[in-house]
């Protein structure tokens, strides 16, 4: 009956040591691409966002969700540019595709992947590759805007959690040497 209570105990303690306040949050991010990046006939360009720089705090705060909007223009709008084709490559395979068809203005992709979510979560940052299939054209926008909860507790203050573990353990150590010592 003692060895329950104090697993009930200690269970209690973990409970109140590892409570932690969270709240839903949006983090954005946009590339910073002046006017316009160039990309090159069969050349590629790669950039990061960086949502550590507006609040998002890696392995504290959890991303449940994440939107990419890429906006890609032809850098000479007549038909002797001929088509022109781009390869979007986000962490993993699921957020790659094929991106055609340039307007002047407005989102030319919009994806998201399951990795680039872990890497949003464990490091708080995105990488994003455009790669120039056929043509040559230009990066114009790029916009990461990710959904999920806050801690606004801070962080979890496990060492309590740990040394209440500590305690227990020797408490359950020391029950039974005792009922040993007992039998002997």
């Amino acid at each position: 009956m003692k060895r329950l209570f104090a697993l009930v105990l200690l269970a209690v303690g973990f409970m109140a040591t590892a409570h932690a306040d969270y709240i839903p949050a949006t983090w954005t991010d946009s590339a910073p691409v002046g006017n316009g990046i160039y990309i090159g006939n069969r050349a590629s360009y790669t950039y990061t966002h960086d949502l550590t720089d507006n609040g998002f705090r890696p392995l504290n705060d959890v991303i449940t969700s994440f939107w990419l909007s890429i906006n890609l223009t032809d850098d000479d709008h007549s038909a002797r540019d001929g088509i022109e084709l781009a390869f979007v490559d986000l962490p993993g395979v699921t957020g790659d595709r094929l991106v055609y068809n340039f307007d002047l203005a407005g989102e030319e992709y919009g994806g998201w992947s399951i990795l680039g979510l872990l890497q949003l979560n464990v490091l708080g940052t995105l990488t994003v590759t455009i790669n120039s299939i056929i043509g040559d054209f230009n990066l114009v926008g790029s916009t990461l805007t990710a959904r999920g909860l806050s801690n606004t507790a801070g962080s979890v203050p496990e060492p309590g959690a740990l040394g209440l573990l500590g305690v227990g353990l020797v408490g359950m150590a020391l029950a039974r040497r005792r009922k040993q010592a007992k039998r002997a």
